[in-house]
């Protein structure tokens, strides 16, 4: 029985040593050409994009690096999409906005209102930089609840987004029919703080309210409005039968 048992380990150590040697052996002669390469790469779950001078990217940074020059080749333009001076003029209010003094007459944010929030946010979304998930967010305490609401509130006085709110994580999903090994096939998206989307909304509803309120969104538009963009093709379409029906002879451009 001992002779037995002893053979057997024996025999596991072999086939584990042939495992091995067959498996260094693979990695030296491996290449993005071989047959199993890209089987092996999902097998270890590392995404492999070989860079531009003929090299491969097998680290994160590498990766990141390849990817960024990729879009910013895309995103880049031979000639200014607009003249200098528009350019100009358009920096020049930005920097007028936002140097505005701090507001001390706006509505603070309620309890409630960040509570009734928080309720709607859906857990399924992946955390940013600082790894707190909606998930968390939902089992947030009252006090706790209580110390973010202040939080916004500060901001809204000052007229302050917080810097760290605004870094985000970026990765690469790959996209569908598309070749693994080229930077372009890929389509970068942005994971954000939960917490700065959170004050994102707060933001949205007071900006909605005001330019509603106020009148100042035409009703042609119906972009970021409460209802549907449907309708507004459904508004388009009628525009359109109505001219058809004022004269047959008319024709219709889209």
């Amino acid at each position: 029985m001992n002779f037995a048992r002893a053979l057997q380990r024996e025999m596991k150590a072999r086939v584990q040593e042939f495992r091995n040697e067959t498996w260094s052996d693979l990695m030296e002669e491996i290449r993005p050409t071989h047959k199993a390469f890209w089987k092996i790469t999902k097998a270890l779950k590392t995404e492999i994009i070989p860079l531009t001078d003929g090299t491969t990217a097998l680290d994160d940074a590498k990766v990141a690096e390849c990817i960024a020059d990729s879009i910013e080749t895309q995103c880049s333009h031979v000639s200014p999409p607009h003249g200098i001076a528009h350019i100009n003029s358009i920096e020049e209010e930005v920097l007028q906005k936002t140097s505005l003094e701090p507001k001390d007459d706006l509505t603070p944010v309620s309890l409630s209102k960040v509570q009734l929030l928080v309720k709607s946010l859906k857990t399924r979304k992946a955390p940013g930089l600082d790894g707190v998930s909606n998930k968390a967010i939902k089992c947030f305490s009252q006090p706790l609840l209580g110390i973010l609401v202040a939080i916004f509130n500060t901001c809204l006085q000052t007229c302050y987004f917080p810097s760290v709110w605004k870094e985000a994580e970026v990765i690469g999903i790959h996209k569908p029919g598309k070749p693994r090994d080229l930077p372009a096939s890929y389509r970068p998206i942005s994971l954000l703080s939960g917490l700065a989307k959170l004050f994102e909304r707060v933001l949205k509803t007071r900006l909605s309210n005001h330019l509603f309120g106020k009148g100042l969104i035409i009703d042609e538009q119906f972009d970021f409005r409460p209802y549907s963009c449907a309708q507004q093709v459904f508004r388009l379409v009628e525009y359109v039968m109505e001219g058809f029906k004022l004269n047959k002879n008319r024709s219709c451009l889209l």
